[in-house]
């Protein structure tokens, strides 16, 4: 457990080279939000972090951090960048990545900059993780088969399973299914999935928000709660067994509830969170109630990850006009939680 008043250790995967990532990081690491909270390392290419540098008029220094520096002590004003071994070999030419058409290239480097990022949390360097957007697609190019961070976090970290929440103040969304098709939800819902999901977010408000018995709400996947099964029966015969399941092991977990009204009435407040069946189904409420403040929370990790609740946003990166909100909130919330656990987290 860290000390609360003292700066958090925190590893920031720069995300996507062409994304808004190396941006948002030094703009969040800029503010008085986050000045003084944080030791920040960024894990990536430093002549990417000094080109994102040269966007904010030169008041960031950029310093690349040597491997045998980690735990040299650090100087306020200046973001260390500490490159991965794998991408050594490419630091001296940034113009190696080419054009935002080179996909290969930026998924090898969103890669590296991750799984570096995670040695550093695993080896005892950092005490949580922020990770940048990086695009789906680059990661597919480059030969890796994750369809986001969740997945390959969980891989890296070979960890039995992993889930999905989105955190602003009081409100908590969970996703029982991530990144899949909508055509695949129904196959993908199973009992022991919905069942693993509400313990897992009941553990996650436990351990890391320090919640006594938490108050759980999981909805429902149908319309108006599949009308008795005339509009489905995943209700009837995957959900409410879930729930049933969970509650014998002690999850006070009440559901479905209708999910076309839950939100729009407030219900979601007389709760600590919400476990939601499907990625846009709790997303859509986790980001209009957040707004883009909302934070991507990792469960099940050995530590704390978190990152922006937005991708890469292409369209306006490099253009000096991307907004640090969501970083910044992910970047704090990171240090709060890592200052208040211990480390490696116990999910079972």
């Amino acid at each position: 457990m860290s000390n609360p008043s003292s700066p958090i250790p925190v590893a920031i995967s720069m995300g996507d080279p062409f994304g808004v990532g190396p941006e948002v990081i030094l703009k969040a690491l800029s503010s008085r939000e986050v000045a003084g909270r944080v030791t920040p390392i960024v894990v990536g290419l430093p002549s990417v972090m000094r080109k994102a540098a040269s966007l904010l008029g030169g008041r960031v220094a950029i310093k690349p951090l040597p491997r045998d520096g980690i735990r040299a002590a650090y100087k306020t004003g200046v973001v260390y960048v500490f490159p991965p071994q794998s991408l050594l070999s490419i630091e001296d030419d940034s113009s190696c990545l080419g054009s935002s058409e080179n996909l290969p290239g930026r998924g090898r480097v969103a890669f590296a900059s991750v799984k570096e990022a995670v040695s550093l949390c695993t080896s005892g360097y950092a005490s949580a993780l922020v990770t940048a957007p990086l695009s789906k697609s680059s990661l597919e190019a480059a030969g890796f088969g994750y369809s986001g961070h969740t997945e390959m976090l969980r891989d890296l970290c070979r960890c039995k399973s992993t889930l999905m929440m989105f955190v602003r103040g009081r409100h908590r969304v969970s996703l029982v299914t991530i990144h899949i098709p909508v055509g695949m939800i129904k196959k993908a819902l199973t009992r022991r999935r919905v069942e693993r999901a509400i313990m897992l977010t009941r553990r996650g408000l436990e351990l890391l928000f320090g919640i006594a018995e938490p108050r759980l709400a999981v909805l429902s996947l149908n319309p108006h709660k599949g009308e008795e099964g005339l509009l489905g029966r995943e209700e009837k015969d995957v959900i409410e067994p879930a729930i049933e399941l969970a509650s014998r092991k002690g999850a006070s977990a009440l559901g479905p509830f209708a999910a076309d009204s839950f939100f729009s009435r407030g219900e979601w407040k007389k709760f600590d969170a919400v476990v939601a069946m499907y990625h846009d189904q709790g997303l859509i409420a986790a980001k209009l109630i957040g707004g883009d403040r909302v934070t991507n929370l990792t469960l099940g990790l050995p530590f704390v990850r978190t990152s922006p609740g937005h991708g890469i946003a292409e369209d306006i990166a490099w253009k000096g006009v991307a907004e640090p909100q969501g970083m910044t909130s992910a970047i704090l919330l990171a240090a709060k939680l890592a200052a208040t656990v211990r480390l490696p987290l116990k999910w079972d």
